[in-house]
């Protein structure tokens, strides 16, 4: 399928990297046998993979990862730019999960959490009070363990685990901000020249410019998770091919803000 051209001019290269990710996804799946029709209740069917394993998380991921930042890249475009954060919020936890996983790939043994948020993906949904009790008693694997198998990459390829855990707090909290609805983003929509909140979409040039570069910047975060997944896979040319991508954004400078407007 030919991605769409898109109608806005700037940020181009991080346009045209969105739209090539579909195919890096695509071709990532392909290295799976291919989903098969099973019983959806309460009738027809669903789509599902036959094997349930850490490949098919990482792929399910992947494809919502790159779904959102596409999606975040149109709001941000609308001017809806606090939600245009709670989407990246949602992509930045899905490339999160999956280098979780990547590191079990990578060192070739899964640890017990690893494992446990395997089974736990593949639960069928609670459809009664019961079952939903019976979840909620189990509990999932929360975010300590998935932040903690970043560190233990870091660890082992640049060593600066102490900057690495503090960037990582402060860009989660500020994206946590946009989940919970905090003041900061609420009061973000209210503009002095009508006393008015904007929820129609953000009137000023310049927050709208700040949200492309949030999402320019994630966008390094989802190349390099799609890069880690084709490392553990062995796809050296698809390795290749997302570095150079990697490079060309940075060396776009779009992730910088230099050249939004003056707010």
């Amino acid at each position: 399928m030919v991605a769409t051209p898109s109608p806005h001019s700037d940020f181009p290269v991080t346009r045209g990297l969105i739209a090539t990710l579909p195919t890096w996804v695509n071709q990532l799946a392909s290295l799976l046998p291919r989903p098969v029709p099973v019983p959806a209740q309460p009738r027809g069917f669903r789509w599902a993979y036959s094997d349930e394993t850490a490949e098919v998380v990482q792929i399910a991921k992947a494809v919502r990862m790159v779904s959102g930042i596409a999606a975040a890249m149109h709001l941000a475009d609308l001017g809806f730019t606090v939600e245009c954060g709670t989407v990246l919020r949602t992509v930045s936890d899905f490339a999160s999960e999956i280098t979780f996983l990547a590191e079990g790939h990578l060192t070739g043994r899964m640890n017990p959490d690893q494992e446990r948020f395997v089974k736990d993906f593949f639960k069928p949904m609670p459809t009664t009070p019961e079952a939903l009790e019976k979840w909620r008693r189990e509990g999932y694997v929360g975010r300590g363990p998935i932040q903690k198998a970043h560190q233990r990459l870091v660890e082992k390829t640049t060593k600066s685990v102490g900057v690495f855990k503090d960037v990582q707090g402060l860009l989660t909290k500020a994206y946590d901000d946009y989940v919970h609805g905090s003041y900061l983003t609420a009061m973000s929509l209210f503009t002095g020249s009508t006393y008015r909140f904007m929820l129609g979409g953000h009137e000023s040039p310049h927050h709208r410019c700040m949200m492309k570069v949030s999402v320019a910047g994630k966008l390094t975060e989802v190349l390099g998770t799609l890069g880690l997944m084709a490392v553990s896979r062995k796809q050296v040319p698809l390795v290749m091919t997302i570095r150079q991508a990697m490079h060309d954004l940075h060396a776009s400078n779009e992730d910088s803000g230099d050249d939004c407007p003056d707010e």
